[in-house]
């Protein structure tokens, strides 16, 4: 039998016959989950890459929703995805180092672990901001009213145990005011809701800021001016000294094919480099920041030591 099988090769190597090869990576669609509504800077960031891959990755970049509770059903969905090389994700920090260190015990969700960083896209400061037609004209004005009136001044965020609740909690510390929380699944319904007076002020992402017509910064988390904001004063400025944003990127299932990982890491990288997407990014109010997957997940182990510090502070974890 060996010979005989030994004869049928050598014979079609005769006729000029080959075997099939091993088809390249990628031979279909890869699936970008974005966690959050569509219209909010996770979304807009998630569609730029999906516009200038074109070109640089042969098979589509498709973006899908699975929005909801601060993006923790979207991640829980990552976290449980087939390993197939073709389902990856947007994360948010401190998003998701907050939500496990907070979930009740025993209720089901993904482990910050579970999520593997791909790589980091982009940065996008924490910011305070009120409607135009808002009564406080200045971050003073609002923290005053609202330590004179414990839990009346409304806060939107994106969502409780996400980046923007972070935010409020360690303002909240820093000047003893008080607010009551109004969380929403994204954005862009954080932002009608702060216009259309439902909310008093919105601790938001700075990108969800500049997007937005209509609306006032009060005090900005970056140690100096921000460039696509230079007028909003920085809340050191203002006697709080607090840094605060948000890093985005992509991450994996657990398992992920080594060669795609390698791959999509290099491929992004070459997609982030193009001015053309940098100009985009800066249009929707981020600034690029691309950082490859090893580097990313040591800004993540940074935030999770950060944020646990903060929550230990407040109480709500060993």
């Amino acid at each position: 039998m060996k010979k005989f099988c030994v004869s049928l090769l050598a014979l079609g190597m005769c006729l000029g016959l080959t075997l099939p090869a091993k088809a390249e990576y990628p031979e279909k669609p890869i699936m970008l989950m974005t966690a959050f509504n569509p219209g909010g800077a996770s979304d807009l960031s998630h569609r730029l890459l999906e516009k200038f891959a074109k070109g640089i990755i042969p098979q589509p970049i498709v973006v899908t929703y699975k929005a909801g509770a601060g993006g923790e059903i979207g991640w829980t969905w990552l976290a449980g995805a087939k390993p197939d090389g073709y389902t990856i994700g947007g994360v948010d920090l401190p998003h998701i180092v907050l939500q496990p260190m907070l979930r009740p015990e025993g209720q089901p969700g993904y482990k910050t672990d579970q999520l593997n960083p791909l790589c980091c896209l982009v940065f996008d400061p924490d910011i305070l901001i009120v409607s135009e037609k808002s009564p406080f004209k200045s971050f003073r004005e609002l923290i005053d009213h609202a330590k004179a009136n414990p839990g009346k001044v409304k806060a939107a965020t994106v969502g409780k145990l996400t980046g923007d609740h972070l935010f409020l909690m360690n303002v909240e510390k820093l000047t003893g005011a008080k607010f009551t929380q109004v969380p929403y699944p994204g954005g862009s319904k954080a932002a009608p809701a702060l216009l259309s007076g439902e909310v008093d002020c919105y601790f938001a992402s700075t990108s969800n800021f500049l997007r937005t017509q209509g609306a006032r910064g009060l005090a900005i988390a970056t140690g100096e001016r921000y460039e696509l904001c230079p007028d909003v004063p920085t809340l050191s400025e203002l006697g709080c000294k607090l840094e605060s944003a948000k890093y985005r990127g992509l991450a994996t299932p657990p398992d992920f094919p080594a060669e795609a990982r390698a791959y999509l890491e290099a491929a992004f990288a070459k997609v982030c480099a193009n001015p053309e997407y940098q100009a985009g990014v800066r249009g929707i109010g981020l600034l690029p920041y691309f950082k490859d997957g090893k580097t990313f997940g040591e800004i993540i182990r940074q935030e999770r030591e950060k944020a646990h510090s903060v929550l230990k502070e407040q109480g709500l974890v060993q």
